[in-house]
């Protein structure tokens, strides 16, 4: 399985794309007791690189979505290899971790079946249903009359778009050759702000010290 070294970081607010007043906060909320709340999703393989901030029940919910959204094509690898789920870990593992644990959040709220039984009379996790009742799902969400319902649909689109089209493997799909050279440098130096001296041995600008 191929997967991006470094994705391109989803532009999630530090303040939250879900929490905008008491109404999100209890959709949010919604996944609390009750057999429907308990039902398990289906299980996939996970990454043998390890997860940094998704769980297992995450992971899947991840992969699902992004399987529906982004449908194989002649010449387009799938997202089994292009390793999505992984990237998408990797990309919340950079961003604020406020944001992060809201994403998990609506991870869980698309598999919650009891959340599922509110919005859409359905009573089964997201990974447990078939490839059109999934879409089904996606498209209440996208056109849902409630805004944090939509908002919460593009912020996972974004996710698995970006960890997508971020992996190498699909660049020769897209007639695309790669960053240029010298466009990222991991072995350049890093200014941390203030007055700087000679870099260290890692290559890192430190400030200068100021003498009274």
């Amino acid at each position: 399985m191929e997967s991006a070294e470094q994705p391109t970081p989803v532009p999630l607010g530090r303040r939250g794309f879900l929490k905008k007043g008491i109404f999100g906060g209890l959709i949010l909320a919604v996944g609390g007791g009750g057999f429907l709340a308990l039902r398990r999703g289906r299980s996939v393989p996970l990454p043998p690189e390890g997860l940094k901030v998704l769980d297992a029940s995450e992971y899947a919910v991840l992969m699902a979505v992004a399987a529906r959204l982004i449908p194989e094509g002649e010449g387009f690898p799938s997202v089994e290899q292009t390793g999505v789920g992984l990237n998408a870990d990797r990309i919340l593992a950079q961003t604020d971790p406020a944001a992060a644990r809201e994403v998990k959040q609506l991870l869980n709220l698309f598999e919650n079946a009891l959340a599922g039984f509110v919005f859409g009379g359905r009573i089964r996790p997201l990974t447990q249903l078939a490839g059109p009742e999934q879409d089904e799902v996606l498209k209440d969400w996208e056109s849902s009359r409630l805004a944090i319902r939509r908002t919460g649909f593009a912020a996972l689109r974004t996710l698995a778009l970006a960890s997508y089209f971020g992996s190498p493997s699909i660049w020769p799909a897209v007639h695309y050759s790669g960053p240029p050279p010298g466009f990222h440098q991991p072995e350049a130096p890093v200014w941390r702000g203030g007055g700087v001296s000679r870099p260290d041995g890692n290559g890192v600008f430190h400030p200068e010290s100021s003498s009274d």
